[in-house]
């Protein structure tokens, strides 16, 4: 080899991986062994997207078409291309007004240091996109996206279809040397010689460049109370005025009440009472699908009302009371309410996942890969701990859809927030990597890479199992730890003490 080429790299602010605030630098260190003519030595920090997608012929209409072999559809974005040149410096090339004439080095050991600005926040491609350019993005929400799949190899040499295809769409930062010979003298070498060494970096830009909000959002908004779902007339999220709350009592029967061993002024606190006063803000989470009951009639599902689920970082607390996200968890029973009053239901066992999906698109056919990953199985829960997360014997009445209040809806808290296990469970604080990638959500031309939370509780009904599932989608999954730290607040300013006092206060 004519030339020897290593790259230090000098390592990002937080040593893990680069991120929009830092400046990729080095040093490039090129040890000849004899002597060479040179052109130029550039330094380039580039990245790109890619994506190879397939056609199965199987779901074409045509059945020739199974003969036929799978069709590979190639895209390629180029989101960053910077070049600092370290050979020859700037005051020589200037001189030289560019010449293309090369310089003779003599064997040894050169080192050159380099520097970039930090990366663009908007990629490069987006100025040869054309308006029937099928994206996951639209031009002006398109951000620089994160490395993705740099260890692409590997996955490839790994016998496992789902990880082989997994690898098929990938986002690659480089930062690459490249020596420019000169050109030689013989007929049948007419071309400039150029030796490369590549060395590939992570990057992954800061929080307020991934924000998006892909796909519709399935869950019901609470404001100050207020539901904006539709479903039951009733409700005491509904927003009640006093007035119209006592209307509402006096529409129930007292009798009916005292069979549930509620008074008239109990189920005034639970129409109008928390709900109603605080400006908390949550979204309301239902499950996939309503579970029916043993009568035949009345039906069951989980309502997860959180506060902050769009967002989660690394580290984030998920049960904890006051997290916001999984703190406030209800099951919902609408139907027969002295039916459901004599039921016996209590939880079981409880899995938590987090589920990805990523899809790769080139030439307008699109690609999906879909994993699981488990964060927490809590199995066989004892008696002991079921009557702490949940007492069914304290089931509320929040709703009567008749006169005599025979129907209605009811709810009850299952308090996972109190769960020794749940309580104490942060969010990646391992800083998990899934196939070589860690856990952040992206999107941009051809790739995107989106997580759901799954609650899976199974149920014990009577004797009998069922199970509940919650998917919380879209939600937006960071890398980065979001330790909320609070701007230092300064002291209360206090006057200095005068001269003539501190004089005095010395003479003492």
């Amino acid at each position: 080899m004519v030339a020897k080429i290593s790259i230090a790299l000098n390592p990002p602010y937080n040593n893990v991986y680069y991120s929009s605030n830092d400046t990729v630098s080095g040093n490039v260190s090129i040890s000849l062994k004899k002597s060479v003519t040179i052109k130029q030595i550039n330094v380039l920090l580039k990245g790109y997207t890619e994506t190879v997608t397939k056609i199965d012929p199987i779901s074409l209409t045509n059945p020739n078409n199974m003969m036929t072999p799978v069709q590979d559809n190639k895209s390629l974005h180029n989101l960053v291309s910077l070049t600092k040149r370290v050979f020859p410096p700037d005051n020589v090339w200037d001189a030289i007004e560019g010449s293309s004439k090369p310089f003779k080095v003599k064997p040894g050991v050169y080192e050159y240091k380099f520097q970039f600005p930090k990366m663009p926040k908007k990629p490069k491609c987006l100025i040869n996109h054309t308006k029937d350019l099928i994206c996951f993005t639209k031009q002006e929400e398109t951000n620089i996206p994160p490395s993705f799949n740099n260890h692409w190899k590997d996955l490839t040499k790994i016998d496992n279809l789902d990880l082989f295809y997994y690898s098929y769409g990938k986002v690659i930062y480089t930062v690459q040397v490249q020596i420019e010979l000169g050109k030689s003298t013989s007929w049948y070498k007419p071309f400039h010689r150029i030796i490369r060494e590549i060395e590939p970096i992570e990057f992954i830009p800061e929080p307020a460049e991934l924000l998006y909000d892909d796909g519709e959002d399935e869950s019901e908004r609470e404001t100050n109370g207020q539901s904006t779902g539709g479903g039951d007339t009733s409700s005491r999220n509904l927003g009640l005025s006093n007035n119209s709350s006592e209307a509402y009592l006096n529409s129930i029967e007292t009798e009916s009440i005292q069979d549930y061993n509620m008074s008239p002024q109990m189920l005034e606190q639970e129409i109008a009472g928390p709900s109603l006063l605080s400006n908390e803000r949550y979204k309301r989470y239902r499950s996939t699908y309503r579970m029916g009951l043993p009568d035949g009639v009345s039906s069951m599902w989980v309502e997860v009302r959180s506060r902050n689920m769009r967002e989660t970082y690394r580290r984030d607390f998920l049960f904890k009371n006051g997290s916001g996200k999984f703190d406030r968890v209800f099951l919902v029973l609408k139907g027969n309410i002295k039916q459901i009053c004599k039921l016996n239901i209590a939880p079981l066992s409880i899995q938590f996942n987090l589920l990805e999906t990523v899809t790769y698109l080139s030439q307008g056919i699109a690609n999906e890969n879909f994993s699981s990953l488990r964060l927490v199985e809590i199995n066989s829960l004892s008696p002991k701990v079921r009557s702490i997360m949940m007492d069914f014997a304290k089931v509320r009445v929040v709703s009567s859809s008749s006169q005599n209040g025979v129907e209605g809806k009811l709810e009850c808290e299952i308090k996972l927030k109190d769960n020794p296990i749940l309580k104490k469970l942060k969010f990646n604080e391992e800083d998990y990597l899934h196939r070589g990638n860690r856990l952040y959500s992206f999107k941009t031309c051809s790739i995107k890479r989106i997580f759901n939370f799954q609650l899976v509780i199974n149920w014990e009904i009577n004797g009998s199992l069922r199970q509940t599932e919650n998917i919380i989608k879209p939600m937006q999954i960071f890398v980065q730890a979001n330790d909320n730290v609070q701007s230092d607040i300064l002291p209360k300013y206090v006057n200095p003490p005068l001269y003539s006092e501190g004089s005095a206060s010395m003479k003492q």
